[in-house]
């Protein structure tokens, strides 16, 4: 019987796309102003987990136009 391992996938950074919701204290790792929440516009905020070496380090927030505007560095944000 012959043995057959699989590796496990390398963890990669991703993207993506939320609502900012009431309450939020982020900052944007861009422009390092305040995602804020506001009632009367949707306003929509890009979350990335950042990998290093296949692991986790950190969690990132980004406006969704500085995200955008900057390339998307993690990749296109999903929804």
């Amino acid at each position: 019987m012959s043995k057959t391992t699989t590796k496990a996938p390398v963890r990669q950074s991703r993207a993506v796309l939320r609502r900012v919701e009431a309450g939020s204290s982020s900052v944007c790792g861009i422009c390092e102003e305040p995602v804020k929440f506001a009632a009367k516009t949707q306003r929509s905020q890009v979350i990335a987990n950042v990998y290093t070496d296949g692991k986790w380090t950190r969690v990132e927030h980004f406006h969704a136009e500085c995200y955008a505007d900057n390339g998307e560095i993690y990749g296109p944000a999903t929804t």
